[in-house]
Protein backbone atom coordinates (compact mmCIF):
# COMPACT_ATOMS: atom_id res chain seq x y z
CA UNK A 1 0.00 0.00 0.00
CA UNK A 2 1.09 3.57 -0.49
CA UNK A 3 2.17 5.85 1.70
CA UNK A 4 -1.06 8.85 1.44
CA UNK A 5 -1.00 11.78 3.83
CA UNK A 6 -3.43 14.53 4.16
CA UNK A 7 -1.63 17.97 3.93
CA UNK A 8 -3.54 21.63 4.92
CA UNK A 9 -0.90 24.76 4.60
CA UNK A 10 1.74 22.36 4.78
CA UNK A 11 0.83 20.71 7.85
CA UNK A 12 0.13 16.90 8.08
CA UNK A 13 -4.10 16.62 8.62
CA UNK A 14 -4.92 13.36 10.44
CA UNK A 15 -8.38 11.61 9.39
CA UNK A 16 -11.22 12.60 12.00
CA UNK A 17 -15.31 12.62 12.00
CA UNK A 18 -14.98 16.43 10.76
CA UNK A 19 -11.99 15.36 7.82
CA UNK A 20 -12.51 11.99 6.19
CA UNK A 21 -10.23 10.59 3.72
CA UNK A 22 -11.69 7.60 1.56
CA UNK A 23 -10.02 5.25 -1.03
CA UNK A 24 -12.62 4.93 -3.21
CA UNK A 25 -11.40 2.83 -5.92
CA UNK A 26 -7.58 2.02 -6.34
CA UNK A 27 -6.89 4.95 -8.83
CA UNK A 28 -8.79 7.51 -7.05
CA UNK A 29 -8.79 9.18 -3.65
CA UNK A 30 -11.93 10.93 -1.95
CA UNK A 31 -11.83 13.41 0.70
CA UNK A 32 -14.85 14.77 2.41
CA UNK A 33 -14.50 17.64 4.87
CA UNK A 34 -18.11 17.54 6.96
CA UNK A 35 -19.98 20.89 7.98
CA UNK A 36 -16.92 23.02 6.59
CA UNK A 37 -15.94 26.18 8.80
CA UNK A 38 -14.12 29.18 8.39
CA UNK A 39 -11.13 27.81 9.97
CA UNK A 40 -10.90 25.03 7.17
CA UNK A 41 -9.62 27.07 4.45
CA UNK A 42 -6.57 26.80 3.37
CA UNK A 43 -3.91 25.18 0.68
CA UNK A 44 -4.74 21.56 0.56
CA UNK A 45 -2.55 18.83 -0.86
CA UNK A 46 -1.86 15.68 -0.56
CA UNK A 47 1.43 13.55 -0.01
CA UNK A 48 1.89 10.09 -2.04
CA UNK A 49 5.43 7.99 -0.90
CA UNK A 50 6.66 11.83 -0.24
CA UNK A 51 5.63 13.59 -3.54
CA UNK A 52 3.38 16.49 -2.94
CA UNK A 53 0.49 16.95 -5.34
CA UNK A 54 -1.20 20.40 -4.56
CA UNK A 55 -5.01 19.77 -5.03
CA UNK A 56 -6.98 23.06 -4.15
CA UNK A 57 -7.14 26.27 -2.32
CA UNK A 58 -10.20 26.25 -0.08
CA UNK A 59 -12.46 28.85 0.69
CA UNK A 60 -15.13 28.88 3.39
CA UNK A 61 -18.26 31.74 2.83
CA UNK A 62 -19.11 32.27 6.52
CA UNK A 63 -22.60 32.06 7.31
CA UNK A 64 -25.03 34.80 8.49
CA UNK A 65 -25.92 34.52 12.07
CA UNK A 66 -29.54 35.78 12.41
CA UNK A 67 -30.43 37.83 15.42
CA UNK A 68 -34.26 37.49 16.53
CA UNK A 69 -36.40 38.88 19.58
CA UNK A 70 -38.48 36.30 20.70
CA UNK A 71 -42.08 36.76 21.22
CA UNK A 72 -43.73 36.23 25.05
CA UNK A 73 -47.26 37.25 26.33
CA UNK A 74 -45.41 39.27 29.61
CA UNK A 75 -42.18 40.82 30.37
CA UNK A 76 -42.94 42.63 33.85
CA UNK A 77 -43.34 39.79 37.35
CA UNK A 78 -43.55 40.15 40.65
CA UNK A 79 -41.19 39.34 43.14
CA UNK A 80 -41.95 35.35 43.75
CA UNK A 81 -43.91 34.41 40.77
CA UNK A 82 -42.87 32.00 38.33
CA UNK A 83 -41.26 32.64 34.48
CA UNK A 84 -41.72 29.98 31.90
CA UNK A 85 -39.82 30.76 28.28
CA UNK A 86 -40.80 27.94 25.82
CA UNK A 87 -38.90 27.96 22.08
CA UNK A 88 -40.81 25.35 19.37
CA UNK A 89 -39.21 25.06 16.24
CA UNK A 90 -40.94 23.50 13.56
CA UNK A 91 -37.52 20.83 13.67
CA UNK A 92 -35.63 19.67 15.48
CA UNK A 93 -32.60 21.91 15.09
CA UNK A 94 -29.13 21.04 13.44
CA UNK A 95 -26.94 22.53 15.86
CA UNK A 96 -27.18 22.73 19.80
CA UNK A 97 -28.53 25.73 21.47
CA UNK A 98 -27.00 26.99 25.30
CA UNK A 99 -28.99 29.28 27.74
CA UNK A 100 -27.99 32.53 28.79
CA UNK A 101 -29.29 35.58 30.78
CA UNK A 102 -27.52 38.54 29.83
CA UNK A 103 -24.96 37.19 27.58
CA UNK A 104 -23.56 34.75 30.74
CA UNK A 105 -24.16 31.02 30.82
CA UNK A 106 -27.25 30.52 32.82
CA UNK A 107 -26.60 27.70 35.64
CA UNK A 108 -29.51 25.54 36.38
CA UNK A 109 -30.33 25.21 40.12
CA UNK A 110 -33.20 24.25 42.90
CA UNK A 111 -34.77 27.82 41.28
CA UNK A 112 -33.72 27.81 37.57
CA UNK A 113 -34.07 24.87 35.01
CA UNK A 114 -33.41 24.53 30.95
CA UNK A 115 -34.90 21.23 29.49
CA UNK A 116 -34.66 20.47 25.55
CA UNK A 117 -37.18 17.92 23.96
CA UNK A 118 -36.60 17.43 20.29
CA UNK A 119 -37.45 20.61 19.26
CA UNK A 120 -38.75 22.38 22.10
CA UNK A 121 -36.63 24.37 24.25
CA UNK A 122 -37.97 25.38 28.00
CA UNK A 123 -36.28 28.00 30.70
CA UNK A 124 -37.79 28.07 34.13
CA UNK A 125 -37.09 30.31 37.02
CA UNK A 126 -39.47 29.93 40.28
CA UNK A 127 -39.51 32.48 43.29
CA UNK A 128 -38.45 35.69 41.03
CA UNK A 129 -35.73 37.53 42.56
CA UNK A 130 -35.49 41.70 41.49
CA UNK A 131 -32.09 42.18 39.78
CA UNK A 132 -30.85 39.06 39.96
CA UNK A 133 -33.52 37.46 37.37
CA UNK A 134 -33.98 40.37 35.57
CA UNK A 135 -32.83 40.91 32.33
CA UNK A 136 -32.38 39.51 28.75
CA UNK A 137 -32.70 35.61 28.65
CA UNK A 138 -31.11 33.34 25.34
CA UNK A 139 -30.90 30.74 23.23
CA UNK A 140 -28.01 30.95 21.47
CA UNK A 141 -26.17 28.40 18.67
CA UNK A 142 -23.42 29.50 16.12
CA UNK A 143 -25.91 31.09 13.98
CA UNK A 144 -29.22 31.63 15.59
CA UNK A 145 -29.68 34.05 18.37
CA UNK A 146 -32.97 34.34 19.93
CA UNK A 147 -33.46 36.99 22.70
CA UNK A 148 -36.02 37.26 25.37
CA UNK A 149 -36.99 41.76 25.87
CA UNK A 150 -35.84 42.70 28.86
CA UNK A 151 -37.48 40.72 31.52
CA UNK A 152 -38.35 43.02 34.48
CA UNK A 153 -39.21 41.76 38.44
CA UNK A 154 -41.28 44.25 40.24
CA UNK A 155 -40.63 44.53 44.18
CA UNK A 156 -40.75 47.12 46.79
CA UNK A 157 -40.81 50.75 45.48
CA UNK A 158 -38.09 51.88 47.74
CA UNK A 159 -35.73 50.05 45.59
CA UNK A 160 -37.37 51.75 42.49
CA UNK A 161 -36.74 55.37 44.43
CA UNK A 162 -33.13 54.85 44.96
CA UNK A 163 -32.04 54.18 41.16
CA UNK A 164 -33.95 57.04 39.78
CA UNK A 165 -32.32 60.41 41.42
CA UNK A 166 -28.71 58.20 40.17
CA UNK A 167 -29.50 58.37 36.61
CA UNK A 168 -30.58 61.93 36.29
CA UNK A 169 -27.50 63.69 38.65
CA UNK A 170 -25.43 61.61 36.39
CA UNK A 171 -25.88 63.76 32.98
CA UNK A 172 -25.45 67.12 35.15
CA UNK A 173 -22.13 66.20 36.06
CA UNK A 174 -21.05 65.31 32.20
CA UNK A 175 -21.78 68.91 30.95
CA UNK A 176 -19.77 70.71 33.66
CA UNK A 177 -16.52 68.51 32.68
CA UNK A 178 -17.15 68.64 28.75
CA UNK A 179 -17.37 72.79 29.02
CA UNK A 180 -14.18 72.68 31.17
CA UNK A 181 -11.93 70.98 28.54
CA UNK A 182 -13.40 73.29 25.61
CA UNK A 183 -11.81 76.07 28.12
CA UNK A 184 -8.32 74.34 28.08
CA UNK A 185 -8.13 73.44 24.95
CA UNK A 186 -7.96 77.01 23.46
CA UNK A 187 -5.13 77.58 26.07
CA UNK A 188 -2.49 75.37 24.53
CA UNK A 189 0.06 77.25 22.59
CA UNK A 190 0.37 76.53 18.66
CA UNK A 191 4.49 76.37 18.43
CA UNK A 192 3.71 72.78 19.54
CA UNK A 193 1.96 71.97 16.14
CA UNK A 194 4.84 72.93 14.05
CA UNK A 195 7.19 71.07 16.03
CA UNK A 196 4.85 68.08 15.66
CA UNK A 197 4.52 68.66 11.77
CA UNK A 198 8.35 69.02 11.49
CA UNK A 199 8.76 65.27 13.35
CA UNK A 200 6.38 63.64 11.20
CA UNK A 201 8.18 64.82 8.08
CA UNK A 202 11.23 63.14 9.23
CA UNK A 203 9.11 60.33 9.99
CA UNK A 204 7.68 60.51 6.44
CA UNK A 205 11.40 60.98 5.07
CA UNK A 206 12.56 58.34 7.06
CA UNK A 207 9.79 55.78 5.95
CA UNK A 208 10.16 56.15 2.58
CA UNK A 209 14.27 55.24 2.71
CA UNK A 210 13.21 52.15 4.48
CA UNK A 211 10.55 50.81 1.58
CA UNK A 212 12.80 51.88 -1.88
CA UNK A 213 14.44 48.43 -1.49
CA UNK A 214 10.97 46.18 -0.75
CA UNK A 215 9.60 45.84 -4.15
CA UNK A 216 12.83 44.18 -5.56
CA UNK A 217 11.39 41.55 -3.53
CA UNK A 218 9.28 38.73 -5.51
CA UNK A 219 7.49 35.82 -4.46
CA UNK A 220 6.48 33.39 -6.63
CA UNK A 221 2.67 32.56 -5.80
CA UNK A 222 1.74 29.41 -7.89
CA UNK A 223 -2.04 29.44 -8.80
CA UNK A 224 -4.75 26.90 -7.72
CA UNK A 225 -8.01 26.31 -8.21
CA UNK A 226 -10.28 27.97 -5.66
CA UNK A 227 -13.30 26.36 -4.44
CA UNK A 228 -15.72 28.21 -2.31
CA UNK A 229 -18.03 26.78 0.04
CA UNK A 230 -20.66 27.77 2.47
CA UNK A 231 -20.18 27.03 5.96
CA UNK A 232 -21.41 23.88 7.36
CA UNK A 233 -21.92 22.53 3.98
CA UNK A 234 -20.27 19.28 3.00
CA UNK A 235 -16.89 19.44 0.90
CA UNK A 236 -16.25 16.42 -1.07
CA UNK A 237 -12.43 16.79 -2.95
CA UNK A 238 -11.77 13.45 -5.70
CA UNK A 239 -8.05 13.11 -6.13
CA UNK A 240 -6.43 10.75 -8.74
CA UNK A 241 -3.32 9.07 -7.22
CA UNK A 242 -0.33 9.05 -9.97
CA UNK A 243 0.26 5.53 -11.85
CA UNK A 244 3.70 4.11 -10.95
CA UNK A 245 5.98 3.23 -13.09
Amino acid sequence: SRDIRLLKDNKELKPSEHIKVIHTSSTTIEIQIIKAKPQDEGIYSVLIDKKEKPIVRLKVIPKQITRQTMDIPQTTFKEGETLTITCQFDSTPEETFEFLRNGKPLKPDNRISTTVEHNTYTIVVKELRPKEDEGVYTLKSDHLILDTPSIKVVSKPKEAEKIEPQEIIQPQRVEETTIEEHIVTEEIPQPQESITTEAQEKKEELTLLTEQPQPTIKKIVTQLPVHEVEETSTVTLTIVKPQST
